[in-house]
């Protein structure tokens, strides 16, 4: 398994407990979701009445650094505080304080 396998399977790992850490506390009609594809994941904050889904965070892993990037019009951009992080570890640390950052909360978050 190379170094890249391994992180990944990590950060699925810890981004899943992540969420389900984030919706039992917010015990709301709203809930942080992960998915992946090809080695990217998503989080998005899904409306449970509905199932709408607005996505909050990509990362991708390369290099052996995780770029972050968020919604903008037209795409995604780098995310403002921190562009690219070395662990999965410095992710969940941006993710709780992420409902401070004005830009998250254009899709109703509150922390």
């Amino acid at each position: 398994m190379t170094t890249s396998v391994l992180e990944l399977q990590r950060a699925r790992n810890q981004l899943a407990t992540f969420c389900r850490r984030r919706n039992r506390l917010s015990r709301g009609v709203r809930e942080w979701r992960v998915s992946e594809d090809g080695g990217e994941f998503v989080i998005a904050e899904v409306d449970t009445r509905n199932a709408h889904s607005s996505p909050l965070l990509r990362l991708h892993f390369e290099n052996g650094r995780w770029l972050l990037a968020v919604p903008a019009a037209g795409g995604w951009q780098p995310y403002p505080p921190r562009p690219e992080v070395a662990g999965i570890e410095a992710v969940i640390d941006e993710l709780e304080q992420a409902p401070l950052h004005v830009h998250w909360g254009k899709t109703g978050v509150s922390g």
